[in-house]
């Protein structure tokens, strides 16, 4: 193996060099398929394919900084696209599955992609949409389809030694990636190599990557933390990445016990989902059980003040059913329950909170093993600054700013709405937010998505989130501002929720009572908001069926739902 470069000045050719060459027959990327088998790349076949890949888009006339496009599920010829691209000096376009054909068909159009990689599943929607962009001259299906007119990954070989790649700078751009649109149309937002390679050595210093070490991808490759911390910094120590293909617990459960998954980057809610699946168990046990499982509990939290972890020895058969090697989770994208993460934490897991966005190519701030506070989403990263813009002298909470190498290149092609967030070298990031006297960054709610009522009080939407998420009867919630009909409050805004419950939890004969539900959720929502001051407190709320409408970064799509609740017909279509 060659010495390896010190992480302060290691660079995207150094990670190129390192896939290439460093690891030979290791599994570097693998997913399960039907029948229980592994379908796996190694590092020597990704360094082989991605070369291929690269001197077949020069072949084809592809030149340095045109954009290609990813549109695929995860699964491992994703990596294989993406260095080859890379390779060939062009710019990654990924894009999200859960768009809808409109916005795909924006995405290319905009961005002039002249190429995508697509999988099967997705590439009815690319022959719908081509006639319409004209820059798009070349199809690759990544999977083994057998349509005769695409062309199809697994076929592309090297054509010269000469031609297989160039040059590539830390300027450069590397990504374009689009924001989802959680308050209006899409934006290009521009990665350098300087951007991205900032945050793979962040968090391969907090993270602590190591070879044949086994790390679970759930979050789409899309979303920028799953591309630096769940992709190439693995790769770039050695690791083994399997990729998850449901978010179902059990799926999870058992991908994490037959690789013996060591971390996995996540959300808020899939931590949620698999505490509650947790507690739910301890529920069913006998008496005598659940008060010891509740008293080794409360002695691992109390503990953990005096910052002893004892809880993978107290709960080791319980680590068993994680695969026993899980040392934690880092999660970001959405506020965590901070007692879901004490609780989680005197488990014995690791739940590193972070807090970024797509135009920080993504972490600003994070928790790690050595410098840790609940409820908090950690320290700026080093070499990243963070200020607060307070209104006024008196108040501990304002708009985060912060500057660095972490912040993006700009928005693709418009300068105007660059300016409007990059001021004077700092990105005003819209979050509200305050810091501790130790410099622990806390973040307290979105200047768009205030509600303000009509005594003037203002509500965070995630402050009565956090606190109603805390029943195990409530899958997902959003709350956000209606608009009052009648009363006192009429046209003004009030507190309103919408609520997907979790069905797995109520009874058979509940489940098909739509009155039964809504009753459970009721008192759940009265028990909990007596924790929040009354005029925080949810006015009405909806149950809906389906998941709630979300970005690649599995935010909450506000305005989305907001728009649905307030059409004539969104009740047909969405309650249960």
């Amino acid at each position: 193996m060659r010495k390896r470069v010190s992480l302060k000045t290691v660079t995207i050719i150094d990670i190129l060099e390192a896939i290439n060459k460093d690891y030979g027959d290791i599994t570097a990327v693998q997913i399960r398929e039907k029948d229980g088998t592994f379908r796996k790349i190694s590092y020597v076949e990704l360094g082989r394919r991605t070369v291929d890949v690269s001197s077949n888009l020069i072949k084809w006339g592809i030149v340095q900084n045109d954009r290609i496009a990813i549109y695929s599920e995860n699964r491992p010829e994703w990596s294989v696209a993406l260095f080859g691209i890379i390779c060939a000096a062009a710019i990654v376009v990924p894009i999200d599955i859960k768009l809808s054909e409109t916005e795909v068909q924006f995405i290319l159009s905009n961005s002039q992609a002249r190429c995508i990689f697509v999988s099967e599943k997705y590439l009815n929607i690319v022959d719908k949409i081509k006639p319409s962009l004209p820059d798009l001259k070349y199809i690759i299906a990544i999977d083994n389809n057998e349509r005769q007119d695409v062309v199809k990954l697994k076929d592309l070989k090297l054509v010269s030694e000469e031609n297989k790649n160039r040059p590539i700078h830390e300027e450069d751009t590397a990504l374009i990636i689009y924001t989802s649109g959680t308050t209006g149309v899409a934006k290009g937002v521009e990665l350098t190599y300087r951007n991205l390679m900032f945050q793979v050595r962040s968090l391969s210093e907090i993270v602590h990557y190591k070879i044949q070490e086994q790390f679970l991808s759930i979050l789409p490759l899309n979303h920028t933390l799953e591309l630096t911390g769940g992709l190439i910094a693995p790769l770039y120590a050695g690791g083994c990445i399997t990729y998850c293909d449901s978010l179902k617990p059990t799926h999870m459960l058992s991908l994490m016990q037959q690789t013996h998954t060591r971390m996995v980057i996540c959300v808020p809610l899939v931590i949620k989902m698999l505490y509650d699946g947790v507690m739910d168990k301890v529920d069913k046990m006998p008496a005598y059980k659940r008060k010891m499982f509740n008293r080794l509990l409360n002695l691992s939290k109390w503990l953990l003040n005096y910052n002893i972890r004892i809880g993978r020895l107290l709960f080791f058969e319980l680590h068993k059913q994680f695969g026993s090697k899980l040392c934690g989770f880092v999660s970001g994208g959405a506020p965590l329950d901070k007692e879901i993460e004490i609780n989680f934490s005197a488990l014995g897991f690791w739940v590193l909170q972070g807090y970024g966005l797509t135009e920080t190519s993504p972490a600003i701030a994070v928790n790690t093993f050595e410098t840790y506070r609940f409820g908090s989403v950690g320290k700026p990263l080093l070499g990243v600054e963070v200020k607060i813009l307070k209104e006024n002298s008196s108040s501990n909470d304002g708009e985060i700013i912060t500057r660095g190498d972490h912040v993006m290149k700009g928005y693709f092609q418009n300068p105007g709405q660059t300016a409007e967030v990059i001021k004077e070298g700092w990105l005003h990031t819209g979050d509200i937010g305050r810091l501790d006297n130790d410099g622990f960054l806390y973040i307290t709610g979105r200047i768009r998505n205030l509600i303000v009522l009509g005594a003037g009080k203002k509500v965070f939407p995630e402050e009565v989130e956090q606190v109603i998420s805390r029943s195990p009867f409530i899958k997902e919630i959003c709350v956000l501002a209606k608009i009052a009909t009648k009363g006192l409050r009429k046209g003004c805004e009030e507190v309103y929720a919408v609520v997907v419950p979790n069905l797995d939890l109520f009874e058979e004969s509940e489940k098909k009572d739509k009155n039964a539900i809504k009753n459970k959720i009721n008192s759940e929502i009265a028990r909990l908001v007596t924790n929040l001051a009354e005029y925080k407190r949810v006015i009405d709320f909806e149950i809906w069926a389906d998941e709630l409408p979300k970005t690649a970064s599995r935010k909450i799509k506000r305005k989305v739902i907001a728009d649905i609740i307030t059409s004539a017909s969104h009740c047909e279509n969405k309650e249960i």
